[in-house]
């Protein structure tokens, strides 16, 4: 009984002990935090680029030509470092390392939590490691590459993103006419957009609202494709998914198109009832008919889902 009660003790002691380093080590690293306040100029006709590894980076569009930078910068951020060269101006998040490897911190005491005003017609540039990021008020052309974070951005221009483990969410404007948007673990979401359109996702779902397009390639590896868009008179719409479903609306009904819909191992329908072919021999459906002049091409694919399009 003696010795259950030491034990006790003995555990009780070291969890007191563990709890309260680490109720020192969060007060520490707090206390650690500074603020950043920093104005710089900046062309409205260049770009902003950002260089963050490790927390958060809000940015904002006004009409000032100069960039504002604001914030906290947590116990593994050494410095902001904000230079110009030529048109171009970049906001780099020097952190920690050892021997050249970053140390990978990434709660919110020891991180960058930044806002940054920047002029709304200046293109953006942003490379993130660890790191969220979120705009608006931007009217140019915003390029963002990112691992481990999600992406938010609402933009009035061409946009191109590529993240790896982490979700992208873009609201477009009618002159958003490029994007490109690409994910390798996280899911998409498109909103509004025309022109061309490119969207791969490797183990995540896309999903697509408001858009009206001229050129569209959907394309998932083991997620689902779904939506209601638009398409042009003469606009061509190609999405495949490898084990995801494929199910698109056209919001006014279905356009003037050839149709190609076909799945090896699911099911393929379309909201005007006609019946898929399927082979004698082996698996797989198939379903082509033509609307209206046919002017436009849609093809879907799926290798292991289903494939629907109909009329929003």
């Amino acid at each position: 009984m003696n010795m259950t009660r030491n034990i006790t003790r003995t555990f009780a002691g070291r969890r007191w002990f563990a709890l309260a380093g680490f109720g020192i080590a969060s007060i520490a690293m707090a206390a650690a935090q500074r603020p950043i306040d920093d104005h710089r100029a900046a062309d409205p006709a260049g770009s902003v680029e950002i260089i963050n590894v490790s927390g958060k980076v809000e940015v904002e569009g006004w009409d000032k030509p100069e960039i504002a930078v604001t914030g906290t910068l947590g116990a593994n951020v050494d410095r902001v470092e904000i230079t110009v060269h030529g048109q171009r101006t970049t906001v780099r998040v020097i952190s920690h390392e050892w021997h050249g490897i970053h140390l990978g911190w990434s709660s919110e005491p020891t991180a960058a939590r930044l806002k940054i005003m920047m002029p709304r017609t200046a293109a953006l540039i942003a490379q993130l490691v660890s790191s969220d990021l979120a705009t608006k008020g931007l009217t140019a052309a915003a390029d963002v590459q990112t691992v481990s974070g999600d992406v938010y951005l609402v933009t009035a221009s061409d946009v191109r993103v590529h993240s790896i483990s982490g979700d992208v969410h873009v609201q477009a404007s009618p002159q958003s006419t490029r994007l490109n948007l690409d994910s390798v673990s996280g899911d998409l979401r498109l909103e509004g957009g025309t022109g061309d359109l490119t969207l791969n996702s490797v183990s995540g779902d896309a999903q697509l609202s408001g858009g009206h397009f001229t050129r569209m390639h959907l394309k998932t590896v083991s997620g689902d494709v779904s939506g209601s868009v638009a398409l042009t008179a003469d606009g061509q719409l190609e999405a495949e998914s490898v084990s995801g479903d494929v199910s698109i609306k056209f919001a006014g009904g279905l356009p003037a198109a050839d149709f190609d819909l076909q799945s090896l191992s699911g099911d393929v329908q379309s909201c005007r009832g006609h019946a898929a072919e399927r082979p004698k021999f082996g698996p797989g459906s198939r379903l082509n008919f033509r609307e209206g002049a046919g002017t436009a091409k849609v093809r879907a694919e799926s290798k292991s889902g289903d494939v629907s399009l109909c009329a929003d």
